[in-house]
């Protein structure tokens, strides 16, 4: 199987990397990190210009329309340079609402996504339900033509600049039944709302989200209500592959700086880098990178095909959870006292990967989940 990029898959991708050397420095990523909201009006703007809100939204309503290997690419290239921005739980909410969205909402939001006017958030996850949103006990009730939704979203991203939420909730059946969850495309203004941040170990902004009798028209609903679950999964599942692009990008950075410092660090008159035990290490780095590399464009393949995929995603996660761990902590070990010293970038890729090992399932649910299907 030919995992080589297309020309134009190869222009995307130095088109991205060019902009982010450019724009996305270690200072720009220190100053978001510093600020309330996380984000810049003004990059995320000339982020719109080259069309990344929408890449993957189909051109009738104003995106790029590209592919799922396309967003891969794009985001391994924001994991190179380990910048954090709403942009990916952006693609997650745009492709859960172009997956089950009616003409009116694609239209309505889509179209503003896509030009950079519009942030929409995804609220799956809850207080003890990250893994399986069967679990959600958020509720949604029928009153007349309206839905009250009461309950709390734990982890959703830049909710406090929002302007659209993507809430699960369960409108009928048992908590753990697959039937029963609806999906509401709530305005982040509707009364009943309240946000508090959350402090993570990544410098990307989540919030904690309260929902006391928050009352959305059944005209919110995006797709078959009790059948929100099968959407979510769904879309789930891509993104979890997306984020192992993401981790292959940072771990693919640290690895080229790693080589890089061993050849000129010199200790005993000569250069770390030709000691045997170094060389072996270095060795094992990047054996676990390209093995994250193999996995994660398989499963991209067989997504982007539409194709049955379940344990190819779940080996996929897990091996690149794992291997990028593995290569921040080679990273810092052979960097030595300068790996820890927050002055150093370092510190960004292995805190942003150990926030993506935990999304969507960590390396043990995966192994869990393909355990089951085998």
């Amino acid at each position: 199987m030919d995992f080589n990029y297309t020309s134009e898959q190869q222009i995307l991708k130095d088109l991205c990397r060019k902009f982010l050397e450019a724009e996305c420095g270690s200072q720009c990523i220190r100053d978001l990190e510093k600020s309330d909201s996380g984000f810049s009006p003004v990059l995320w703007k000339k982020m719109a210009e080259l069309g990344w809100p929408g890449i993957n939204i189909p051109e009738q309503y104003g995106g790029v329309g590209l592919g799922l290997v396309e967003v891969a690419i794009l985001l391994e290239e924001m994991g190179r340079s380990a910048f954090d921005s709403p942009l990916f739980p952006v693609v997650i909410a745009s492709t859960l609402l172009d997956a089950a969205g009616n003409h009116s909402q694609k239209m309505e939001l889509l179209s503003a996504i896509a030009a950079g006017d519009m942030i929409l958030s995804p609220a799956i996850e809850e207080p003890e339900v990250s893994n399986e949103p069967k679990y959600i006990s958020t509720k949604a009730v029928a009153r007349g033509n309206d839905y009250v939704i009461d309950g709390i979203k734990q982890f959703v991203p830049y909710a406090d600049i929002a302007g659209y939420l993507l809430i699960l909730a369960r409108s009928g059946g048992a908590a753990g039944s697959e039937g029963g969850c609806t999906l509401f495309l709530v305005n982040a203004g509707t009364p009943g709302i309240s946000l508090t941040a959350i402090e993570t170990i990544a410098p990307d902004k989540q919030y904690r989200l309260e929902l006391n009798e928050v009352i959305v028209p059944a005209s919110c609903i995006v797709g078959t209500i009790h059948q929100g679950l099968k959407i979510v999964s769904s879309v789930f599942q891509k993104a979890s592959v997306l984020a192992c692009a993401d981790m292959l990008g940072g771990a693919e950075y640290q690895l080229q700086k790693t080589a890089d410092y061993v050849k000129q660090r010199e200790q005993f008159s000569r250069p770390i880098g030709s000691f045997q035990a170094v060389q072996h290490q270095m060795s094992d780095m990047y054996t676990m990178i390209q093995g994250a590399r193999w996995t994660t464009y398989q499963a991209l393949s067989l997504l982007a095909r539409d194709e049955p995929c379940s344990k190819e995603v779940a080996i996929a996660k897990a091996f690149t959870s794992d291997a990028c761990q593995k290569a921040s902590a080679v990273t810092h070990q052979l960097h030595g006292g300068v790996g820890v010293d927050m002055a150093s970038d370092l510190h960004f890729y292995f805190r942003r990967a150990k926030a993506l090992e935990l999304k969507f399932g960590s390396a043990r649910v995966q192994l869990q989940r393909l355990g089951d299907l085998l």
